[in-house]
């Protein structure tokens, strides 16, 4: 009777510590969505562009969050990358989740291309490690010239992104009874895709629109972080 209450204590016990950090990392998430950032181009000294995405402060928020105090350490900047003037991503030593969102905003094609040709970009939303045996599997990569229309007297092609993989399978038994026995036997998936129009000023080589959302989905979830998710990509004019 002794060891059966000693065993329910300490279930209830990890149960509480399990409760109390998917509330940590849920209010994690919570901070980091309603961030802003800003995105700096510049030349190095090649004649390639460095990129550098920004956290920007909210003149009217006075709080500070963990990833923001963070952020201060690095000059706030959270993300960074190079292409070559062509539009090439160059920046292959940053991890692939950094790349993936570098290709995404900023890589162009670098051959020409005509109104109705498609091209692919450097991107693997998706990755598992060696504990994942996957059983089904598909991904499309697809990014589109629909138009190149003159505005104002400005030469714009516009471009349309069609990106989504998905992936279903087994963690290893193990691994997934860590977490919980009632996930352990179910299938777990996770599908990412991204949609996006752009507008690109052919003369003056940079954008004028970035309009995109990129969506997460799956039934997994670490310690409440995970679960479906949405990202909108938009481009704002400094005034």
């Amino acid at each position: 009777m002794q060891e059966a209450i000693l065993e329910k204590s300490k279930e209830a016990e990890s149960d509480s510590i399990t409760e109390v950090m998917s509330e940590m990392f849920k209010a994690m998430q919570a901070q980091v969505s309603d961030l802003k950032y800003e995105t700096k181009l510049f030349p190095d000294k090649n004649g390639n562009v460095d990129i550098a995405v920004m956290l920007k402060k909210n003149k009217a928020d006075t709080s500070e969050t963990l990833f923001s105090e963070m952020a201060k350490m690095n000059g706030n900047v959270v993300l960074r990358g190079k292409v070559s003037p062509e539009g090439e991503l160059l920046s292959f030593y940053y991890k692939r989740a950094q790349n993936n969102l570098i290709s995404i905003l900023f890589e162009l094609p670098t051959k020409p291309v005509a109104i109705g040709d498609e091209w692919n970009l450097s991107v693997d939303l998706i990755s598992m490690d060696q504990n994942f045996k996957a059983d089904t599997l598909y991904r499309k990569n697809v990014v589109r010239l629909k138009d190149i229309k003159i505005e104002n007297g400005k030469k714009i092609a516009v471009i349309e992104y069609d990106i989504e993989q998905f992936v279903s399978g087994d963690f290893g038994s193990g691994m997934m009874t860590m977490f919980s026995e009632d996930t352990a036997d179910k299938k777990t998936f996770l599908k990412m895709s991204h949609e996006a129009t752009a507008e690109f000023d052919l003369e003056k080589g940079y954008w004028i629109l970035y309009d995109g959302i990129m969506n997460v989905e799956t039934n997994f979830s670490l310690m409440g972080m995970g679960g479906n998710k949405r990202t909108e990509f938009k481009l704002t004019p400094v005034k």
